[in-house]
């Protein structure tokens, strides 16, 4: 701030006096060469800016001075509400993504499945559901962390084959693939996955993983939830005949009974 004030005085000083003395010219006025007129004459038009100007630049300074620091302060908030904006966005966007995935496997959810569902109404869709075969019992038996595991072995079989956007863990023990109608492969290939699962249990020995599946159409703007109940009854109809994997009476394969 003082070498501004230094500067706006300076320029002052040889303003004043530069028109002074141009004014003189232009009036036609010489100066004498003694006396107390020439000395005013010669003196004035630099000690009159010399003397005043500081006292009028230095509150403009300082006025500028806190308008350039306000403004800076503007500037940053203005950055900081913006980084803001941006973060929240982000958080939005993360907790919209969290609320479409199941926490276990990272697959859709039911939520996610119907809303992929419906973006793809355009065209007409291929379904599948595919059941764990006796799930209870390998919670009871083996634990919820066997159960997990098995269940994070499927999502991980079905995208496999299908892809992750296109899975989705319905709830429990029940998933759901959607892919295009045009792409039945798709289903051929998931479901050759469940018939070759297998998981090693907590003490060391493998088992198959029996699941059933089942399929049905969706035509182009079609009910989902007609369509997933099609899907549903063809399944628990291949449950009833036999799930899609080699398994034991009560739909595991127990290694005690059947070391093959």
């Amino acid at each position: 701030m003082a070498r501004r004030v230094v500067v706006e005085t300076a320029l002052a000083v040889v303003g004043s006096t530069a028109v002074c003395y141009l004014a003189y010219l232009a009036a036609g006025l010489s100066f004498p060469s003694g006396g107390a007129g020439g000395v005013v004459m010669l003196v004035a038009p630099v000690a009159t800016p010399l003397l005043v100007a500081p006292f009028v630049a230095l509150p403009f300074a300082r006025a500028s001075e806190r308008i350039t620091r306000l403004l800076g302060e503007v500037d940053r908030t203005r950055h900081a509400l913006a980084r803001e904006v941006d973060e929240r966005a982000e958080v939005q966007r993360r907790l919209e993504e969290l609320a479409r995935r199941d926490p276990l496997t990272g697959l859709l959810n039911r939520r996610g499945f119907f809303e992929l569902a419906a973006s793809r109404d355009r065209a007409e869709l291929a379904l599948m559901v595919v059941d764990v075969d006796d799930f209870k019992l390998v919670n009871d038996r083996w634990g919820h962390a066997t159960g997990d595991m098995v269940l994070c072995r499927i999502a991980t079989a079905l995208s496999g084959a299908a892809g992750p956007s296109a899975v989705a863990r319905l709830g429990g023990d029940e998933f759901a693939l959607v892919v295009d109608a045009t792409d039945l492969e798709c289903l051929e290939r998931a479901a050759g996955e469940l018939a070759a699962l297998r998981i090693t249990l907590p003490d060391g020995t493998e088992t198959e993983v029996a699941c059933s599946a089942g399929s049905s159409l969706l035509a182009a703007g079609a009910s989902i939830d007609a369509a997933l109940a099609a899907a549903d009854a063809a399944m628990y109809a291949v449950k009833r005949r036999g799930a899609l994997g080699r398994h034991g009476g009560d739909g595991w394969q127990d290694p005690a009974r059947d070391p093959a």
